[in-house]
């Protein structure tokens, strides 16, 4: 409501926005603080030379261009799977290495089951763990980093290997909507 409120004064050029402040809320006392905010004038958002001016357009930035992130193949799909795939992979019982390849954070908010956290930003120090028989399926937030470890796995001499296309965003939203999305 708050943020609500905060929105509609500022369209309608009314009442004190919470400009250069930062309203506080506790909600074991029910007590507000109001906290004073300098600008940061380097801030790449709100500084002097702001470096961001527009949202991220998540689609485009975590876009996946296949024959740049895996090497040449002749068929983009090669190296993707669909989550109703993937699903019937899993339901099937047959063993599988599923990597999430999200930081902790990420795996916090949302993961697939038998899923195996082994994040991007330390991935080498999982490849000793895997076996290059196995067949393994990997997965993030939209694709992106899930091939860029497939390409890690792919140079290493893996060649069973197949990214959930659209990630656990795409997952959530066609295969189990009951899990949150962000």
């Amino acid at each position: 409501m708050i943020m609500g409120t905060e929105v509609l004064k500022l369209i309608l050029d009314m009442g004190e926005p919470l400009v250069g402040r930062l309203l506080l809320f506790d909600s074991l006392r029910m007590t507000f603080k109001d906290v004073k905010i300098r600008r940061d004038p380097k801030c790449e958002l709100c500084g002097e030379q702001p470096t961001v001016t527009e949202l991220v357009d998540y689609d485009a930035f975590c876009a996946v261009d296949l024959p740049s992130v895996a090497g040449p193949v002749s068929d983009d799909s090669a190296y993707e799977i669909t989550g109703e795939e993937l699903q019937k992979i899993l339901a099937g019982g047959r063993p599988v290495t599923l990597l999430d390849v999200r930081e902790p954070h990420e795996w916090d908010i949302v993961r697939i089951e038998s899923a195996r956290l082994a994040p991007l930003s330390n991935f080498e120090n999982f490849i000793p763990e895997l076996n290059a028989e196995d067949d393994i399926y990997l997965y993030c937030y939209k694709g992106k980093r899930s091939m860029t470890a497939l390409k890690k796995l792919k140079e290493k001499g893996f060649t069973h290997l197949k990214s959930l296309a659209g990630g656990i965003d795409k997952w959530a939203e066609e295969v189990d909507p009951s899990l949150p999305r962000y």
